[in-house]
């Protein structure tokens, strides 16, 4: 108890499309704040169709550290999380077998820090992990907790 106590705190700080903004420690040294979670899971969820899903504590953790790069700062804005596979057929160009399905990958943008600033910096933290899914779109970055991988979509 002691030991959690003590333990350094990880935060994030995101917000989603609908305007929902969560800012919350949800992780305490090894110890995952359950309720954090659950809000995160919200703000996560398919907005088209309401549902939500898993979220690894992984994929905060690795969006968590991605927030330091700016001192947290600023909020990642995250345009998709978990999706349906209705809503996923539904968007052009989405991958059949997206990570997003499973709740695995996060479409993020940081407001003021363009694309491909934002890009690099997770393509890093891929490097620097051994893992990761990087693909850097128009106007935002997709990550995922698969395996190391890169790609650009910025034609239209």
């Amino acid at each position: 108890m002691a030991r959690a106590a003590a333990a350094p705190e990880r935060w994030i700080w995101a917000q989603n499309h609908a305007g929902e903004e969560v800012a919350v420690a949800y992780r305490a040294g090894d110890d995952y704040n359950e309720e954090a979670l659950s809000r995160l899971r919200h703000l996560f969820r398919d907005l088209r169709e309401g549902a939500q899903g898993p979220l690894p504590p992984l994929l905060i953790d690795v969006l968590s550290v991605l927030q330091e790069r700016w001192n947290y700062a600023r909020p990642l804005v995250v345009g998709s999380g978990f999706r349906t596979q209705r809503t996923n057929a539904a968007l052009e160009g989405a991958a059949p077998a997206s990570f997003h399905l499973r709740g695995l990958a996060a479409d993020i943008s940081v407001r003021g820090v363009p694309p491909l600033e934002l890009g690099l910096a997770v393509w890093t933290l891929s490097q620097r992990f051994g893992f990761m899914g990087v693909g850097l779109y128009r106007g935002f970055v997709h990550l995922d907790v698969g395996p190391r991988r890169a790609w650009t979509r910025l034609t239209a």
